[in-house]
């Protein structure tokens, strides 16, 4: 009878200092000492978010960037456009007096007109004076002055025809037009102002209008320390977020690395293609370029799938399948699952496993299939 009393107190107490033994779902009963692990439910998720290699900070660039200048010297007197519009191609952005212009095309298409007609006079004379050496009528010398000044007109033509087309096209080069299309970054010229075609500032002249930035094509000029370059390859993705607006990103890919670096800062320039820009990017602005080894679709769409820890997985011989272990009535089942994606500690399940069913998450090794689960 004691020896009962003596072995009942002693369960009593060993059920006081270890009260999960065999208590919960949690515990895995085998022939020997349960041994505890941990469940998760599978569950339907977008891809964790990838780590980027390395985060370094350029400038924002566009591809085209021009400086719109006058053809032609005057008074501006019009402009059409300020600072920050948006402007297409051909659009006229100011107007440069055209007064002698005008006068200078006009002069030359009537001296055109005076030699046109001389032309037409030496062709009429020049068959007349045919007919009458043919006849014998003429001196061989006369038929040689008639083609001589028939060649002459000729000639006299095409030259006032060269005059009258350079007097329109600086006519024409009164209107100053946008040479590409973009948005207008320094407008540089008021009303009133005198332009000169030769550049410089003499006499208060002054030839450069505006600069235009086409903003459809845009980059970021990154410099990368020559200890890290390494780490960087031709199109590899990126992530841009501009300083001017850190809520917002914007993809892009590695479009060209320096093959010669900077020795006194020693850097390496890398250019960043930024994919599908907007209005909120400031050219000249800075941003920060996070690079990735490899930037997946989950940072494009918000497609969603099954997404287990990496531990939750022994590895098959096939580096695309791979075996976890499921709970089905209160037992242990080995079950093979295809992977696909792979971050960081996550892998991404194709098939062989559904959402809500619940497997182990960690320390599989010492785990057989059709052990049971304690309660």
């Amino acid at each position: 009878m004691l020896g009962v009393i003596i072995l009942a107190a002693a369960l009593v107490a060993l059920r006081i200092l270890r009260p999960g033994i065999g208590q919960k779902l949690g515990s895995v009963v085998g022939t020997s000492a349960a041994a505890p692990v941990r469940l998760i439910e599978v569950t339907a998720q977008r891809a964790p978010k990838a780590q980027p290699v390395l985060t370094a900070t350029g400038k924002i660039v566009s591809d085209h960037r021009v400086a719109v200048s006058t053809k032609v010297s005057g008074q501006i007197i019009a402009l059409y456009f300020e600072q920050g519009d948006r402007v297409e191609r051909g659009q006229v952005l100011a107007r440069v007096e055209d007064v002698l212009y005008r006068a200078r095309r006009d002069e030359a298409a009537a001296r055109l007109e005076r030699t046109i007609a001389n032309l037409e006079f030496q062709k009429v004379n020049f068959e007349r004076v045919s007919r009458l050496a043919l006849a014998e009528s003429a001196p061989d010398i006369e038929l040689a002055d008639a083609k001589r000044a028939l060649a002459e007109g000729q000639a006299q033509v095409e030259a006032d025809r060269a005059v009258v087309e350079w007097a329109q096209k600086a006519l024409t080069d009164c209107e100053v037009v946008a040479p590409i299309a973009g948005v207008v970054l320094t407008r540089n010229v008021e009303v009133g102002d005198f332009v000169a075609a030769e550049g410089g500032r003499g006499a208060m002249a002054n030839a450069q209008f505006a600069i235009i930035a086409d903003m459809t094509k845009l980059r970021v000029e990154v410099d990368i320390s020559e200890l890290d370059i390494i780490r960087i390859r031709k199109d590899m993705p990126c992530v841009i977020t501009p300083d001017a607006y850190k809520d917002r990103r914007y993809t892009g890919y590695v479009m060209w690395l320096d093959p010669g670096a900077n020795y006194s800062k020693a850097t390496v320039q890398a250019k960043v293609r930024i994919e599908n820009p907007d209005e909120y990017l400031r050219v000249e602005g800075s941003a920060q370029v996070s690079f990735y080894g490899e930037l997946h679709e989950e940072n494009r769409d918000a497609t969603a799938s099954i997404w287990i820890p990496a531990s939750a997985c022994r590895p098959d011989a096939s580096s695309q399948r791979c075996s976890v272990f499921r709970v089905i009535d209160g037992r242990l089942q080995s079950t093979p699952v295809t992977i696909g994606r792979r971050q960081a500690d996550q892998l991404e399940v194709l098939s062989g496993l559904s959402a809500g069913e619940s497997i182990v998450a960690d320390q599989i090794e010492q785990l057989t299939h059709g052990q049971r689960i304690g309660k």
